[in-house]
């Protein structure tokens, strides 16, 4: 993955980064090892911008959580199946 996907993740997980972000975000842009590139889609502010960088990304992860079979009639996860009757004579 992307540094600058870790970035925004820890960003947005952590308020700690997030006050040091909001105080000092040239530092903490750099102390993460950001690209220029990176920080120039930060300082845009732009979320369709960033959004298009993760475009190419996103897919695979999105296919990966897919629901691997979707003609499941069960919800997730499967209920336990119902007990064998007891042979009584």
């Amino acid at each position: 993955m992307s540094k600058l996907l870790n970035f925004l993740t820890d960003i947005a997980i952590n308020p700690k980064q997030q006050i040091a972000f909001a105080q000092q975000p040239k530092t903490v842009t750099d102390a993460f090892g950001l690209s220029e590139m990176d920080k120039a889609l930060i300082e845009s502010k732009s979320r369709t911008k960033i959004t298009a960088f993760f475009a190419d990304n996103l897919t695979p992860l999105a296919e990966i959580c897919n629901d691997p079979n979707p003609e499941d009639p069960f919800p997730d996860p499967d209920p336990e199946p119902e007990p064998e009757p007891s042979k009584e004579n």
